[in-house]
């Protein structure tokens, strides 16, 4: 009876430790490490009857553009691109370039389209609320047009929709379905989604999800594919045969518009973002494609790992357990590569591992741990991974403080956040981004708590820490702003280093607000955060954004720059007003200690000479005061303001200008 009952309680919390591990685990590493293991095996023959012109480097070069302009491209080159294509037969034309600019020569590129109905144009309807919709402009509104969205899972693309809605219209098909549809001469104008699966035709219907999104199946590694250069193309310096009975895809190869991102084929080399179009369509092509189990089977089978997994784990001994284990990875790893080359089925390889393999053992420990050795010791170890061991041992001395709740308090929230972070990820792999981001977060954080600040939490790169909490300190915003000017200090140097490994320039933007806040332990009453919550701590969140619109890096508001002058110099920026806020707010840069010899006081002066212009609403004074300091980012940004000023295409409220982004 009583090993009943253990195995029963063992059941138990294995399947939650099992589901709760994979909530907080799928997305830092589950997803790359499906596509790590799974992808591997997925090879299938191509059918040769997709090809790529692609526009790179070269071909910008004879056609005299630069990188920024591959979508100005002429559109008579693209029209006669078109006519060179179905010359030399090409059964059809996806082109992944969405034409939103008008141009004096578009009625050229509209009549190709009309005269051939075998082509199919971008455009970019966004996938959810906060995604930016591109579309070609009116004079396209008769041609067909693909969607040229995809999906990503963190920074990898392995999904597409197969058919998205726009407004009042029906909508329209992704590219690949799109151009595909023309391969085939069919003229229906989409089509349904039916249970599980999108039907293009009779002939072809595409598995998806429950967010009606499609895996891409992939044929090829980045840039594999039979690609020649636009150039050539309008030259005709390729093969006779390139194009004949093959649909032809036109898009961006390797230049500096960054249409790249990672595929679950290769996690260190993107691949161009035609291509994973190309991919789809060679699916559609050969009939080919994959699917994942539905949420209940594949809970289904967790359900039944975890509950084998613990039984062994419960009642064998360490050697058994342990080749138990390995091999319950392998055979669920060579099934999983079974199931995909051979079916196209994408089972959750990281859900089956984690359940299979790793939770029964580690969750009876952490019962044990938590639950019946709850004590200082634990407290102790909690907290000194996000405060000053100081502050650990007051909190140690008085555990009766840990309860669910929160006070009012005075407190200076700080946030930094990496600037550029996505160009970050897109330009390393996933295993040196990790590392950079790891030695980064290290190396600020023990700032952070060297200065007896509060770690509250990281929101991807993105740090937040509290001063004044959980312990009152007479000088938050001294500390918060010397924390700054710190961590930059940091990271300068570890810019140097990082730049003889290779890495990218990293820079963080800070910024630092201090006011009243609830503070305290937030959640459920067994487990919660030690926290901030309220306006000062969005306006701080505020204030690191706004060094975005103003070219600086650590941004304060009124409040820290008064309580922290005497030991710091601050250059007054502005007065704005945030998005959610209605007040307005004094902005300042946090420029340097107040006895550093070598500050430009004089760039200061200036400024702020240049700032009283501009209140005093003599904008076009201003406006040459602010130009003349060339090399200044925040001069730069106020001289842009006073010219849309004086030209009526920029207006303030009572001298307040209202920012427009987070």
């Amino acid at each position: 009876m009583k090993k009943a009952t253990h195995l029963a309680i063992v059941w138990g919390i294995s399947l939650l430790a099992t589901f709760v591990s994979y909530s907080a685990l799928v997305w830092p590493i589950g997803h790359d490490l499906d596509h790590f293991f799974l992808y591997k095996v997925l090879r299938w023959e191509p059918s040769g009857k997709v090809a790529i012109v692609k526009i790179d480097n070269e071909s910008l070069d004879r056609l005299e553009k630069t990188d920024l302009r591959v979508l100005n491209l002429t559109k008579s080159v693209f029209a006669d691109l078109i006519e060179k294509l179905n010359a030399q037969g090409a059964a059809a034309i996806g082109i992944d370039v969405i034409f939103a600019n008008r141009s004096p020569d578009e009625s050229v590129l509209s009549e190709a389209l009309a005269k051939h109905s075998n082509v199919v144009i971008g455009a970019k309807i966004g996938i959810s609320e906060s995604s930016e919709r591109v579309l070609p402009v009116e004079a396209y509104s008769g041609a067909t047009w693909g969607a040229v969205d995809v999906v990503f899972q963190k920074n990898v693309v392995s999904k597409i929709p197969t058919h998205l809605a726009a407004d009042s219209w029906v909508g329209i098909e992704t590219l690949s379905v799109a151009t595909y549809r023309a391969m085939v001469s069919d003229v229906s104008p989409s089509g349904k989604f039916e249970g599980s699966r999108y039907v293009v035709n009779p002939l072809r219907s595409i598995p998806v999800d429950s967010d009606r999104l499609a895996l891409i199946p992939f044929f090829r590694e980045p840039k594999e594919y039979p690609a020649y250069s636009l150039a050539d193309v309008l030259e005709w310096k390729v093969p006779e045969n390139a194009f004949q009975g093959k649909a032809v895809l036109v898009g961006e190869y390797g230049t500096l518009i960054h249409d790249e991102h990672f595929a679950p084929v290769d996690l260190w080399k993107t691949m161009p973002g035609v291509e994973f179009h190309a991919n789809m369509l060679e699916g559609l092509i050969m009939g080919k494609f994959l699917e994942s189990p539905s949420k209940i089977e594949t809970f289904a089978l967790v359900i039944l790992a975890a509950l084998v997994s613990s039984a062994v784990f419960l009642f064998a001994n360490l050697a058994v357990s342990v080749a138990y284990a390995l091999g319950f990875l392998t055979v669920s790893l060579v099934g999983g590569w079974y199931a995909l080359s051979e079916f196209g089925i994408v089972i959750e390889y990281f859900a089956v591992a984690l359940s299979g393999a790793f939770i029964a053992f580690p969750s009876a420990y952490a019962y044990r741990y938590f639950v019946v050795d709850r004590n200082r010791h634990y407290l102790e170890k909690a907290f000194s991974r996000y405060v000053d061991p100081e502050v650990v041992e007051a909190i140690a001395a008085n555990p009766e403080e840990l309860r669910l709740g929160g006070e009012k308090r005075h407190v200076t929230v700080f946030f930094s956040d990496i600037a550029g972070f996505t160009g970050i990820s897109e330009s390393i792999g996933t295993e040196r981004l990790f590392a950079l981001i790891g030695e980064y977060l290290s190396q600020m954080t023990d700032i952070l708590i060297r200065n007896k600040g509060t770690l509250d939490k990281y929101i991807g790169d993105a740090v937040m820490g509290i001063f004044w909490a959980p312990l009152p300190m007479a000088n938050s915003e001294v500390l918060a702003c010397r924390t700054a000017l710190e961590q930059q200090a940091r990271l300068r140097m570890l810019r140097s280093k990082w730049k003889k490994e290779g890495l990218p320039k990293v820079e963080a933007r800070i910024g630092i607000h201090s006011g009243e806040a609830m503070v305290g332990n937030i959640g459920s009453k067994t487990r919660f955060n030690y926290t901030a919550m309220g306006d000062t701590v969005n306006l701080a969140s505020r204030l690191e954004g706004v060094n975005k619109e103003y070219g600086t890096f650590i941004c304060v508001s009124e409040n820290v720059a008064e309580k922290a002058k005497d030991e710091f110099v601050f250059r007054e920026l502005d007065t704005i007003r945030v998005k959610g806020k209605n007040e307005g707010v004094r902005i300042f840069e946090l420029v340097g200690f107040a006895d550093d010899p070598y500050l430009d006081r004089k760039k200061i002066e200036a400024y702020e000479s240049a700032l009283a212009m501009y209140r005093a609403g003599k904008y076009a004074t201003a406006k040459k005061a602010f130009a003349s300091m060339i090399a200044d980012p925040p001069s730069h940004a106020m001289s842009k303001r006073c010219e849309g000023l004086v030209r009526g295409e920029t207006s303030l409220e009572n001298g307040i200008y209202s920012m427009t982004t987070k």
